[in-house]
C-alpha cells in the first residue's frame, strides 16, 4: 500500500493535545482504488511505574472524561515538543503529579498506543527508589490524588477492573516479565 500521490495528507481538526488528519492510500490489487485513513497524531507519551523502597506503587487517582469516572492509573503524560527524551519526559511527569523523584529509572520499552489510527509511541519506565521532594505541579485541569498501593496487590486490582487503563496494565506487565524490572521488583512480589 502506497499513498495516493495525487491527494497529500491534509488536516481535519486541530486542537491543543492532538490533531486529526486524512490520508489517501492506493489500496492493493487489480483496482487500485484509493482510501482515505484517518489518523489521531498526537506527540509520544510515557508512562512512570514508580515503586518505593516499601514496595509501594505511587499510583494515582484522576477523573477521566472518556469513562466519567475517577481511574486508578499511575504518573503519565504527552512528551513536551521534539526535543524533549522519553527518560526526561517521564522524570518530569512523575514529579509534576506526585511531587516524586526516583534514585533508578529502568526503560520498560515502547508500545503503539493503537496502531490503527494512532503513530505515536508510549515510552514506559520503571521508577525504583521513589520519594516525595517537592510538592505536585498539576495542570490547570487536572486533580490527582496519589496512592501507595502494595504492588502484591496490583494484580488483583487488574483482574476486578480497578486498573482498566490498557496502557498501564501494558506497564505492570512489562514490569513483571522484563528481566532487569523483575530483578528490581522480585523482593515486592
Amino acid at each position: 500500500m502506497r499513498r495516493n500521490p495525487s491527494r497529500p495528507p491534509r488536516t481535519l481538526l486541530r486542537t491543543s493535545i492532538f490533531r486529526i488528519g486524512a490520508e489517501e492510500f492506493l489500496l492493493p490489487g487489480p483496482r487500485r482504488r484509493s482510501h482515505t485513513f484517518y489518523l489521531l497524531h498526537a506527540p509520544d507519551w510515557i508512562n512512570v511505574l514508580p515503586v518505593d523502597d516499601a514496595g509501594r506503587v505511587w499510583a494515582i487517582r484522576q477523573f477521566r472524561h472518556g469513562t466519567m469516572r475517577r481511574e486508578l492509573e499511575i504518573p503519565g503524560g504527552g512528551m513536551d515538543g521534539t526535543r524533549e527524551t522519553p527518560l526526561a519526559a517521564a522524570k518530569r511527569e512523575l514529579r509534576e503529579e506526585t511531587g516524586a523523584e526516583a534514585r533508578r529509572w529502568i526503560p520498560l520499552g515502547r508500545v503503539h498506543p493503537n496502531p490503527a489510527f494512532h503513530r505515536n509511541w508510549l515510552h514506559m519506565f520503571l521508577a525504583v527508589g521513589v520519594r516525595r521532594v517537592a510538592e505536585q505541579r498539576l495542570d490547570p485541569a487536572e486533580f490527582i490524588d496519589v496512592d501507595r498501593i502494595p504492588l502484591r496487590r496490583i494484580p488483583g486490582l487488574i483482574a476486578r477492573g480497578r486498573i482498566a487503563h490498557a496502557l498501564v496494565i501494558n506497564a505492570f506487565h512489562a514490569a513483571l516479565t522484563r528481566p532487569a524490572a523483575k530483578r528490581a521488583l522480585h523482593r515486592f512480589l
